[in-house]
């Protein structure tokens, strides 16, 4: 049996595993539970353990299953599994096949590695119907739910008592969080109903109690906040709840909560399923389980731990101090709960830890070990954080300003010193930013703006929240449904309506209303339309000559929109842009343009997905996710579920939620910004409770209950004795729950650095101090921090004299940092010094309003002249119109150099046809025209379709699949049918068919001479067996004929940028990666794109001249 140092020396040589991998890599427990810290390397290990298993003839790949929570996760875990199974091929370890002696190589026996939702959904649409679901149902979004659920309200009949008291919208939120509750519970609605109900009850019972609260004013207090709580609302919610349900049914939608139900009651109801199930995988690794539900961890022990079968062993990996997902139902205690489910059912659990960082050098792993000391993980032993071999000291560095502005702009500084620091050693820094909530990313983003220093906000700026989209909507909004004046504001403001001609304005339109009220009674306040009154001017002086100018432009407009809006959505939105004139306003702004051709894209792809759709429909929807997919800002500061497609982006600053950085890694700098009390901080006030709030879900009602703070009425016989339980359970129990997450985010934003971390904050917030995080404190305590060198602070007794740092002084970046350092003040964290005051307001002299950027700020001149609605002759009008005139000339000139070639993200066909066609893809960037997908287009992308399929794999559609038939490259032919079947038998017969692939429609993105590029690669291939060809061979598949030399020229650089992009998303040598065209005609193959990272940049740096 071959030897686990043999196999180990054959999946990785360089870095063999530690003696705690070792053993969990080794372990064939039935049940393993792996406490891995951040960092720790689980992936590789989990990767390393199923090499091993199968190597050693325990397994076959096929009998393999891993479960993680997003896409990436999943496609890295596979990706490495691959590897690693590879690697053993190559070594000739694999084991001989009993039935004919040969090494294991078919691609059959693959390992199955998956997200848990998607494990779910197979099930629940392969025999769903056996408990009444619908396999053929179609998932919704966020924003599709809060559609349904609003539709339903509105068709609604609610009690009058409760409808006057709750809006709409707060109707259909509480509705939504009880069917979410309900879902993820297992909970009949006449449970909810009952439970309701015994509560209402209680209080009423406990409100007859006479007795006061004598010498407890809090106790007091709090319970005259509660004691009339009848729980109405949620009673009269749930009949529409019922309604919702039975919606979703009949429209064969669900929701994810949906599919993880149905599976779940599959197995339970039909036990068989669950151990057919368990009987194909008898390696099974659980990925990040500190974020399962209880729901989803019942359905995983029922599908995969039936009593009663051996001779398996599943592994449960997590990081309680990482649990940061129970705003979303997530059960703190997930990992105890796999020990005590998986052990009963297979005899029993195995712990084992991973400790050591392979990310963090040492002083970062203090600041973690201190945060993290806080935290106390129930029935789990959780190591602190060791360094590895050969860590570097590592740098951890505090700002304390005095002002919130200063704070963030001394983190711009440094930032943008690490920035210049890297360029100085010839490479693009790893920085990022980590907020608690998406508040905080604006202002960070100002003052990198400020600086000039690249950046993107990540998974937090919302596309439609975008001011130019905001403008485009209102506009769109008001064509539709003219009764929306609160979108016409936006208009008149944008043309420099001030306050005063607003107020004429709506005096003129109650005016028009009475006119035609009179007969009938109406009340003209209510029945007044600003967009009637634009329509209606009066003559005479209530306007002045430039203010009637802009009214009647405005005006026009929306008669020009009005008529339009039966075009389809992207051309509609497409000629709205320029009828605002967007188009001029946005020369010189990328940012903008790249907003209105990704909304563009939005409208097109919602009519796609919602045929017979219109403007109406298409308004309302982004109305649902203005508010509840981007507009809101809870807790958790992100949206429903984790950010699935963050990429580490080096050469530019990406700002994002902690969230949302879960899983990744910057090598030279993290930020974490507002580590004051009341910010990023214990939450020790202003919390709801499921008691006080009606869309929070009764804690009393989950199935980890008894995981969260307790309390209800019903359990009391009397008001004293109530009121203090719930005392207790608001002022204590339930702080110190909230406070728990919030150190956990924190233990995870401080864990994703390599060098250098900066925890940010101030010492005055509207004219008050405030004190530290006890999170930051918690650090400068544990690691005997000393006030740092040039710190602007708010107190006198530490605000040393500015000075140099001392290179031997301890935790200054000559001298490293250690335990006993603690923080140093990061160089140029001082109050900005006067030479980077920011420059002046630009005079935005023409008509509308429009800045060069999106921050939208107008001049004070012209702000002045739209607040008394006076200022301005007909000469200055003939001026402002002649100014336009110029900026459209100047459009005209200077749009060819300016437009769209330093665009921030392209993709890779797009970098082709800049090459082969410069101005005819300005164009088109620019203003971006719809076109019919050329036949060559649809016949190649079914094609890709069925290559995918026989890889057992879904393919996506590919860029070139949007292109007309004159944008189609020389070899992408159009082909009949015939030939499509023939170049399939080709593809069939050529030796990339029997070769295992190590991806297929994988999408890409990569940072190219501090440009993004996204791609989406046809199939990766592991071709390290072939003599001929590198570790990994990138394949694109070719319909068409081979392009002559210049076509040759533009599409190796494609196929370029294909290698880098997989050698830095995998840690792939770009020496090991190869790239070709398969030419499926005639089965031909063209190996190109053998460029290096400089020759491509300097490729594109000359098409941008």
């Amino acid at each position: 049996m071959t030897s686990y140092e043999a196999i180990m020396r054959a999946v990785n040589p360089a870095f063999p595993p530690t003696g705690e991998q070792r053993l969990v890599i080794e372990s064939d427990a039935p049940a393993i539970l792996v406490v891995a810290g951040a960092g720790s390397g689980k992936t590789a290990t989990m990767a390393n353990r199923i090499a091993y298993h199968v190597a050693r003839g325990a397994v076959r790949p096929d009998e393999v299953l891993g479960l993680t929570f997003t896409r990436k996760a999943a496609g890295e875990l596979a990706l490495r599994v691959e590897s690693s199974l590879a690697a053993v091929r190559r070594a000739g370890l694999m084991p001989a096949a009993p039935e004919d002696g040969r090494a294991r190589r078919s691609i059959l026996e693959r390992a199955t590695v998956s997200t848990y939702n998607a494990f779910a959904s197979d099930i629940a649409q392969a025999h769903g119907m056996l408990v009444g679901g619908d396999p053929s149902a179609r998932l919704i979004t966020e924003a599709e739910r809060w559609q349904v659920m609003s539709d339903v309200v509105a068709s609604f009949s609610v009690d009058p008592d409760v409808a006057g008291t709750a809006s709409p919208a707060r109707i259909v939120e509480v509705s939504l969080a009880l069917a979410a509750g309900l879902i993820d519970n297992g909970l009949p609605v006449d449970r909810a109903r009952d439970f309701f109900h015994r509560e209402a009850a209680a209080f009423r019972r406990l409100a007859a109690d006479r007795r006061r609260f004598s010498g407890m004013p809090e106790v007091s207090r709090d319970w005259s906040k509660i004691k009339d709580t009848s729980f109405s609302l949620q009673i009269a919610c749930l009949p529409i709840v019922e309604a919702y349900f039975e919606r979703k049914r009949s429209e064969g939608i669900v929701e994810f909560a949906d599919q993880v139900a149905t599976a779940a009651a599959l197995v339970r109801a039909h036990p068989a399923i669950g151990r057919d199930i368990a009987a194909r995988y008898r390696l099974v690794l659980l990925d990040e389980y500190q974020d399962t539900s209880v729901g989803q961890a019942e359905f995983l022990t029922s599908a995969l731990a039936p009593e009663g079968m051996p001779g398996r062993s599943v592994c449960a990996v997590g990081d309680p101090n990482q649990a940061i997902y129970g705003w979303r139902g997530a059960s703190s205690n997930a990992l105890a709960d796999f020990a005590r489910r998986f052990g009963a059912r297979l005899g029993g659990t195995t712990q084992l830890s991973l400790s050591t960082s392979f990310r963090s050098d040492r002083a970062i792993l203090d600041a973690a070990n201190a945060v993290a000391s806080g935290l106390k993980a129930e029935g789990v032993e959780v190591k602190r954080l060791a360094a590895r071999t050969g860590a570097g000291p590592g740098r951890v560095a505090e700002v304390r300003a005095e002002s919130r502005d200063d704070s963030y702009r001394a983190v711009a500084r440094r930032i943008r010193e690490v920035t210049s620091e890297a360029s100085a050693e010839g490479r693009q820094a790893e920085i990022a930013v980590l907020c608690r909530k998406r508040s905080y990313m604006d202002p960070m983003a100002e003052s990198l703006r400020e600086l000039g220093v690249p950046y993107e906000i990540v998974g937090g700026e919302s596309l439609v929240m975008r001011p130019e989209i905001l403008t485009v909507r209102a506009a769109l909004g008001v064509a539709v449904n003219p009764a929306r004046n609160d979108l016409l504001l936006r208009l008149l403001t944008l043309w420099g309506i001030g306050a005063s001609d607003l107020r004429a304005l709506h005096a003129w339109s109650v005016e028009l209303a009475r006119k035609q009220t009179e007969p009938t009674g109406l009340d003209p306040r209510s029945e007044a339309s600003l967009v009637e009154a634009l329509a209606d001017l009066p003559e005479g002086c209530r306007f002045t000559v430039p203010t009637r100018e802009r009214l009647t432009a405005v005006a026009a407009i929306l008669e020009r929109l009005r008529s339009c809006v039966h075009l389809p959505l992207d051309e509609l939105i497409a000629h709205c842009v320029s009828i605002l004139g967007l188009e001029v306003a946005s020369a010189g702004s990328q940012r903008v343009k790249t907003s209105i051709d990704s909304f563009i894209a939005l409208g097109r792809d919602y009519q796609d997905q919602h045929p017979g759709s219109g403007l109406a429909e298409f308004a309302a929807w982004l109305d649902m996710v203005d508010r509840h997919e981007h507009g809101g800002e809870g807790e958790s500061g992100v949206d429903e579920l984790p950010v699935d497609d963050v990429d580490v982006h080096p050469g530019v600053v990406q700002i994002m939620t902690v969230h949302a950085a879960k899983g990744l890694e910057w090598r030279d700098l993290v930020a974490v910004p507002e580590l004051v009390e009341g910010q990023f901080a214990p939450r020790e006030s202003g919390l709801s409770s499921w008691v006080s709030d009606a869309g929070i879900f009764p804690f009393p009602l989950r199935r980890d209950a008894a995981h969260l703070p307790a309390f209800r009425a019903a359990d009391h016989e009397g008001k004293i004795e109530a009121g203090q339980a719930y005392h207790r359970f608001l002022r204590e129990d339930l702080p110190e729950h909230e406070s728990r997450e919030a150190r956990r985010l924190a233990y995870v934003a401080f864990t994703r650095p390599t060098e250098e971390l900066l925890l940010a904050g101030y010492s005055r917030l509207n004219g008050r101090d405030v004190a530290r995080s006890a999170f930051l404190e918690d650090v400068r305590r544990r690691t005997a921090a000393v006030p740092a060198a040039g710190a602007a602070s708010g107190s006198p007794e530490e605000s040393p004299a500015p000075g140099p740092p001392d290179p031997a002084a301890p935790g200054s970046a000559e001298g490293g940092s250690s335990p006993s350092s603690g923080p140093s003040l990061a160089p140029g964290c001082t109050p900005r010094g006067r030479d980077e005051q920011p420059g002046a307001v630009p005079d935005y002299s023409g008509r509308p309003l429009w800045p060069t950027d999106v921050l939208r700020v107008p001049s004070a001149a012209r702000l002045a002249e739209g607040r008394d609605g006076r200022a301005g002759t007909r000469a200055e009008s003939r001026a402002d119109r002649a100014h336009a005139v110029r900026m459209l000339i100047a459009e005209k000139v200077e749009g060819a150099r300016e437009h769209t070639r330093r665009r921030p993200y392209m993709t890779a066909t797009e970098v082709v046809h800049m090459a082969e066609d410069p101005e005819g893809f300005l164009a088109q960037q620019r203003r971006p025209i719809p076109r019919r997908p050329s036949r060559a287009a649809r016949t190649g992308t079914e094609l890709h379709a069925r290559i995918a399929e026989f890889y057992e794999r879904p393919a996506t559609l590919d860029v070139d699949a949007v292109l007309s038939a004159a944008e189609q490259p020389v070899d992408q032919d159009a082909v009949t049918r015939e030939e499509e079947r023939r170049m399939l038998g080709v593809f069939e017969a050529s030796r990339w068919a029997a070769l295992s692939p190590l991806a297929i429609e994988e999408g890409l993105a990569v940072v190219v001479g501090g440009r993004i590029v996204r791609c989406t690669v046809d199939a990766v291939f592991d071709t390290s067996a072939q003599p001929d060809l590198p570790d990994v061979t990138i394949v694109d598949w070719k319909t068409g004929r081979r392009p002559d030399a210049a076509g040759l020229a533009s599409r190796e650089l494609q196929l370029a940028i294909y290698r880098i992009a997989w050698a830095k998303a995998h840690g792939t040598p770009l020496q090991s990666v190869g790239a070709c065209f398969v030419y499926l005609r005639d089965g031909g193959t063209l190996m190109a794109g053998d460029l290096d990272e400089q020759q491509i940049a300097a490729r594109m740096d000359e098409l941008s001249r």
